[in-house]
């Protein structure tokens, strides 16, 4: 009868659970080691011991037991190792043949493996594959003299490290427990399959977004293909209970292609739409609905505030990007000092100047002129669903919106007497359509809205379509900034600056010669590199400067 330190850990199931050591030869050793640790299955909080140090003091029967392959309790690391995780008992010992004499020493190899075991009857036969499964994966095929050992340590491994403080990690903690016990019969030990998991996630009010990776290192395909995936539904449920969420998604990158139509060819993903984002809780709504005023009360809405700014959107049908919060930041400080720089020269305030946005989306952009001063924004998108977005989110920052119904049979602008189209005091004007006929809606407007000073252009990878349509729209007599957004390599930002200063001179010589326009210099003043958008590529924005000729 074993003591109590001995007797294995038992589950809220009742499953025995064994930790695995393999045992090998000395010239073993380094080539089972070496292939645990690139399979990161080593356990490096214990060391490789001999298992037969202490063979001097063992009776006859003890050494010949092992030299015929059995392995009778000893002791290794505070660890007490039974073959085929036996409890030590001489009856249940399973004799595991060598393939040469125990005359050189054997070394016992712990591994962060667990191996759950829901009865007696299937032990050999589980353990045996098990071996050679693992054995396999990690590139070992001589597997001869190859023992596998099992053990009891003190510490329950069905309780994970509390190092990680994420609730997502917590609720994942809570979700593997639960588990019916056959389903964690397998070489893993429970705090491996934490270890695996990606833990940062999102909130954006009532929704979650975990990363892209989330359950997607190993082992966790193989799991979710076999066993696990039926289960999934259950963990995230526990996800929105700990976190107090009810919609949980996996975010992924905004793809530049759609997924492929009828006739094989991807169609460009110009709106930006999130198709690749993957609904795991809640209701997000039907995927590829029109923007309809009842689609968009049916339809799933989050909103953050960033800035003491707040932005709302679907996520279904709209995307929204976090990592641009740096150049929202930045442009509070172009307008105030450009406005700064000029105040010598044409006295112009931000309340009297407009600015343009040839991408609005949600008004990521747009909604930092308003908060900056600037007087009027006139924005172009055609995503419906961004458009009404950024209307919402417009009203939550008590900023009015008129949105340009431009497929409307009756234009919603009425014509001043001059025949021009007559425009309120909305903070914002929404163009629902591309940004291809601005110059011409702009030339409508100029009579009944301050100079326009400021254009972004916020798309990528690379922006230049709209550049002749920015240049166009800059006041024609005290031109401005345009802030051109571009993907660039690291190594190529300078060129590529080199080369966008040349394509505006160009452009500006192009469209800008009238007799009564002066002359304007083009030059890049600013280069904000505002995140790395992929390795060696960084999202770079081109601040512009479009003036006239000192005289």
């Amino acid at each position: 009868m074993t003591s109590e330190a001995n007797e294995p850990d038992l589950t809220p199931h009742g499953v025995n659970v064994f930790f695995v050591s393999f045992v090998v030869a000395s010239h073993q050793v380094k080539t089972i080691k070496q292939a645990l640790e690139k399979h990161n299955f080593l356990d490096r909080t214990l060391k490789i011991s001999p298992v037969t140090s202490d063979h001097k003091n063992r009776s006859s029967s003890e050494i010949c037991s092992i030299k015929h392959g059995y392995y009778t309790p000893g002791s290794h690391k505070g660890c007490q190792l039974f073959p085929l995780g036996e409890t030590g008992r001489p009856e249940d010992q399973v004799p595991f043949p060598c393939s040469q004499a125990v005359t050189e020493q054997r070394h016992a190899i712990p591994t962060n493996l667990e191996l759950r075991l829901a009865n007696r009857q299937d032990k050999e036969a589980r353990t045996m594959h098990a071996k050679k499964k693992v054995l396999c994966k990690i590139g070992v095929t001589d597997q001869a003299g190859i023992e596998v050992h099992l053990s009891f340590r003190a510490a329950p491994s069905t309780h994970l490290q509390e190092s990680t403080k994420s609730p997502v990690a917590h609720a994942f903690r809570e979700w593997l427990q639960a588990l019916p016990s056959p389903v964690l019969s397998t070489w893993l030990r429970i705090d491996s399959l934490h270890k695996s998991c990606k833990w940062t996630f999102t909130v954006y009010g009532s929704m979650l977004l975990l990363p892209s990776n989330f359950l997607a290192n190993d082992p966790w395909p193989e799991l979710l293909a076999q066993h696990l995936r039926p289960y999934l539904p259950n963990l995230y449920t526990i996800i929105g209970q700990k976190l107090k969420v009810t919609h949980i998604a996996i975010r992924a990158p905004i793809p530049a292609l759609l997924p492929s139509a009828r006739n094989g060819v991807s169609p460009s993903n110009i709106l930006r739409s999130p198709s690749a984002l993957v609904p795991l809780l809640g209701d997000f709504g039907q995927p590829n609905l029109p923007p309809c005023m009842r689609n968009f009360k049916n339809a799933f809405w989050v909103r953050t505030v960033q800035n003491h700014i707040t932005q709302e959107w679907a996520p279904l049908y709209t995307m929204f990007s976090r990592g641009n919060i740096s150049e929202k930041t930045r442009l509070f400080d172009v307008i105030s000092s450009t406005s700064a720089s000029e105040k010598g020269q044409s006295g112009r305030e931000p309340r009297d100047m407009t600015a343009v946005d040839l991408y609005a989306g949600i008004g990521y952009f747009a909604f930092s002129y308003a908060k900056a001063g600037v007087g009027k924004v006139l924005c172009w998108e055609l995503n419906g669903w961004s458009v009404e977005g950024l209307r919402r989110g417009a009203k939550r920052n008590g900023w009015s919106t008129r949105v340009v119904r431009t497929s409307s049979k009756e234009y919603p602008l009425k014509s001043t007497a001059q025949g021009s189209p007559e425009i309120g005091n909305e903070r914002f004007l929404v163009f629902p359509e591309s940004n291809a006929n601005a110059a011409s809606r702009v030339n409508a407007l100029r009579e009944q809205i301050a100079p326009i000073r400021h254009v972004n252009c916020g798309y990528l990878p690379t922006s230049s379509a709209s550049w002749s349509i920015a240049v166009r729209v800059l006041d024609p007599m005290e031109g401005g900034w345009i802030h051109a957004h571009e993907n660039v390599a690291a190594t190529d930002i300078q060129q590529r600056k080199s080369e966008v200063v040349e394509i505006f001179q160009c452009l500006v010589h192009q469209y800008r010669i009238q007799e009564s326009s002066p002359s304007f210099i083009v030059k890049c003043q600013h280069i904000e590199k505002v995140k790395s958008y992929a390795p060696g590529v960084i999202h770079c924005v081109f601040d512009i400067a479009i003036l006239p000729s000192p005289r």
